[in-house]
């Protein structure tokens, strides 16, 4: 999906306490809000996004730019209703605030919701809107609650600040429908119902329980995204401590690195420990092996002392297990008489 750095302007003035919109114009904005930060977010997970207000004493930017989609909720909870809005004013301020955002690779996009009259004349919204499109900024509308007093300025100024079909008005009549869920069908929101679930969900009979899946849907993503991130660093760590170093890696970096992995902390210790057995054999087997000029082989005349030795043959046969002493005691006299006798022959001859 697109990458967007998109600043949500709300409508905070007195026309929304109104309750042409159920439970009232405030509150419908409210969920509506929620429906459109968690798309944005979850459309990409770098784009990012911001809050504001459009009226009280002056329009003021309630949350910066971020990618975490509680902080945002957040903010969009803590709106209060005070004054009219000031349309130009609001657009001026995101605007500048999308010059200035972080990622320059970021589309810049702003969604103003409109729930009450207007104090600009058209001519006025025809020069705000060209000076927008000049910047390169694309501006979505949700024109609800005043949609007659509103309507033909708002026309005129998506007509001009519209480039490439990247500028959208969605006006909604007051009547018995949910204005998330009208939004939620609309370009405004680009993935559509399907990606939150909502085909399981009537949003119609039950709005909250679809409200609730939906943001329930996406902090699930959020943690498992954290969770892939995390093994992923792990991962990362022990093959950078194996294979940059000679020097197996200590028990205080394993409990730094592999805190959210314990299988893999748990292989890394017992190859460790494995590794540490090998050595010490090694160094044991190294130590206790005589100088070179005792390795090597004895003679015919030191093998045939020591099994004469009958003390030391006793005591070699006895501990090998299975071994029958007597009966291999036999078999070497009858060799040895063999031996004699062969001799012998051989003095004849």
């Amino acid at each position: 999906m697109t990458l967007e750095a998109t600043i949500v302007c709300l409508d905070n003035s007195e026309w929304m306490r109104n309750g042409d919109f159920t439970p009232s114009r405030s509150e419908a904005q409210k969920d509506a809000v929620n429906l459109i930060c968690a798309s944005k977010t979850q459309s990409n997970p770098e784009s990012a996004v911001s809050i504001m207000s459009m009226a009280g004493k002056k329009p003021e930017v309630l949350v910066t730019l971020t990618q975490e989609l509680s902080k945002i909720l957040s903010g969009a909870q803590e709106l209060k209703i005070n004054g009219k809005i000031d349309f130009s004013t609001t657009m001026q301020i995101a605007q500048l605030a999308l010059r200035h955002r972080q990622n320059n690779h970021q589309h810049p996009r702003i969604i103003a919701f409109v729930g009450s009259p207007l104090k600009e004349t058209k001519e006025e919204l025809i020069q705000l809107a060209k000076r927008l499109k000049k910047n390169g900024v694309a501006v979505d509308i949700i024109n609800f609650g005043e949609v007659t007093e509103n309507s033909d300025k708002l026309e005129a100024f998506i007509n001009d600040v519209n480039n490439n079909d990247e500028s959208h008005l969605l006006t909604v009549p007051p009547g018995p429908h949910i204005l998330s869920d009208i939004i939620l069908q609309s370009p405004i929101v680009e993935s559509g119902s399907g990606q939150f679930g909502s085909e399981f969900i009537n949003a119609d009979t039950d709005p909250d329980l679809a409200m609730a899946l939906k943001l329930s849907l996406e902090e699930e993503k959020q943690r498992q995204e954290r969770e892939r991130k995390a093994r992923e660093e792990a991962n990362g760590g022990s093959t950078n401590s194996g294979t940059t170093t000679t020097t197996a890696p200590t028990e205080s970096n394993m409990d730094v690195n592999f805190e959210d992995d314990p299988e893999l902390a748990e292989a890394l210790a017992l190859s460790m420990a494995t590794d540490k057995m090998e050595v010490q054999s090694s160094t044991t087997n190294t130590d206790s092996q005589p100088p070179q000029q005792q390795q090597q082989p004895p003679t015919d005349d030191t093998s045939s002392e020591a099994f004469k030795d009958q003390d030391f043959l006793n005591s070699t046969l006895n501990s090998l297990p299975g071994v029958d002493p007597n009966r291999i005691k036999n078999a070497l006299e009858n060799l040895s008489k063999k031996d004699e006798d062969k001799d012998k022959d051989n003095e004849k001859k």
